[in-house]
């Protein structure tokens, strides 16, 4: 059985084998956490605009979009959810921003139960971690968008497993999904990053719905010689071969959910924990300090591009901006990064003041990723301080928030809202037992 098959009949089982009740804990996490952002980034311009696109408009006083076909509404819901590139974190990408989408937008047309919904999740998170898994090297430095391309096809599993599709359909839906994939880092900074993950989400709910009607793909459509693996490898150095481990290891359990307390890009987010640490142990000031020398790997560097950014897009793949919120305003989270504080004249001084040092050295357990991550300040009395390596950012699986700081989050998200925030996220956190997707808007259903 070659490995699109392999997917294929992974998928097919998942509606009832046996799964780690470990793997419910990032579940639940994922939705909540998806579900926060999408509402926090739905109104910005890149929302109302693919939104509008497919004749949608969010409701302040709903989570999900009314009589809007599921494809469409994934689209919506996965745009807005990366909107503010605030959406956790795993696989060299951001799982929920995808799956979350897809499954709630496909469940709210097959009546998927929250048990199924779950399923659905650890579907989709297991074969993207199989796929990215058999490539080594680091598919940004290629130009390729991680999510907006292995999304897709994680996308297209879970909705097979939603639609109970057989082991020869499922297939065929990861073979379709295969050739919608597609995405590009060139565009991180803009509108389109958001709108490749939604399209990733659309995507893979069309895909599992072609496959449903009788379309056909390749049954070797990712091992082939010519198939999906190669075609995205940054070297071609990629394992066709060896047979699946879906099933029997739990990606979802190695890499889990890492969420983000920063809405910037993860590439930033062990650097900030570094500065801020400094600013807070050392009381630093913006104006004492000369220089600040970054540490960081390779990927990391290549993807934070913007040097002098000049908006709040821009900012959100910015070292320099991330060293600039820390120092000038001892955070960097929705208040800073807008157009407004970037285009500071303080904050647009701090920029030349900061290098980076890229590191080739790659975290074993986080390839994209260099083993840690070091600020050194320089201050203009001369005194040099650094901070403590950073090996895992606050929100790390491996070093988790507690729930306090989950619903701290989802409060500052939905806050505005006219929402039960409380019970939406009590809600969220017990997603796998809700009847159906209705659950989640209702304030009389309760797990």
């Amino acid at each position: 059985m070659g490995l699109t098959a392999e997917i294929g009949a992974f998928l097919a089982d998942m509606r009832q084998s046996a799964v780690p009740p470990e793997t419910l804990a990032p579940v639940r996490t994922g939705f909540t956490d998806c579900v926060a952002v999408m509402i926090a980034g739905r109104d910005e311009p890149v929302s109302r605009m693919v939104a509008n696109s497919v004749s949608a408009a969010f409701r302040k006083d709903r989570v999900m979009l009314d009589g809007v076909p599921a494809p469409a509404a994934a689209l919506a819901y996965g745009t807005a959810a990366h909107a503010l590139d605030y959406d956790d974190v795993g696989l060299s990408g951001h799982p929920s921003a995808v799956l979350v989408p897809a499954i709630l937008a496909e469940a709210a047309e097959t009546g998927a139960s929250g048990d199924m919904m779950a399923r659905a999740y650890i579907a989709g998170y297991e074969v993207w971690a199989e796929l990215i898994g058999r490539d080594q090297d680091q598919h940004h430095l290629k130009g390729w968008h991680p999510t907006a391309v292995f999304g897709a096809i994680a996308a297209a599993a879970a909705c097979a497993v939603l639609r109970g599709l057989d082991a020869e359909k499922a297939a065929t839906a990861a073979g379709i999904a295969a050739s919608m994939a597609g995405g590009i880092a060139a565009n991180f900074g803009t509108m389109t990053k958001p709108f490749q993950v939604g399209r990733a989400a659309q995507s893979g709910v069309q895909a599992a719905r072609f496959a449903d009607a009788g379309f056909t793909a390749s049954p070797d459509a990712f091992e082939h010689s010519l198939g999906f693996l190669r075609a995205v490898s940054p070297h071609g150095d990629v394992d066709t071969q060896s047979p699946a481990a879906l099933g029997r290891e739990w990606g979802i359990l190695a890499h889990g959910v890492n969420v983000k307390l920063y809405p910037v890009c993860y590439g930033a987010h062990r650097i900030l924990d570094g500065m801020l640490d400094l600013v807070r142990r050392d009381a630093l000031k913006a104006d004492d300090i000369a220089a600040v020398e970054i540490e960081m790997g390779e990927a990391s560097a290549a993807i934070l591009r913007n040097h002098r950014p000049q908006s709040g897009l821009d900012a959100k793949f910015s070292a320099e901006f991330a060293m600039a919120a820390a120092a000038l305003a001892g955070r960097c989270g929705m208040s800073e990064v807008n157009d407004g504080f970037v285009q500071r004249f303080d904050v647009q001084a701090f920029f030349p003041k900061v290098t980076v040092t890229a590191l080739t050295e790659k975290s074993a357990e986080e390839p994209i990723h260099s083993p840690f991550d070091r600020v050194r300040v320089t201050l203009r009395d001369n005194r040099a301080l650094a901070s403590e390596p950073v090996y895992f950012p606050r929100g790390h699986f491996k070093n988790p928030v507690d729930a306090d700081a989950l619903w701290g989050k989802f409060a500052a998200c939905v806050d505005g809202a006219p929402l039960d925030a409380k019970g939406l996220f009590a809600r969220l956190q017990q997603v796998d037992q809700l009847a159906s997707v209705a659950g989640i808007e209702s304030r009389g259903e309760r797990p």
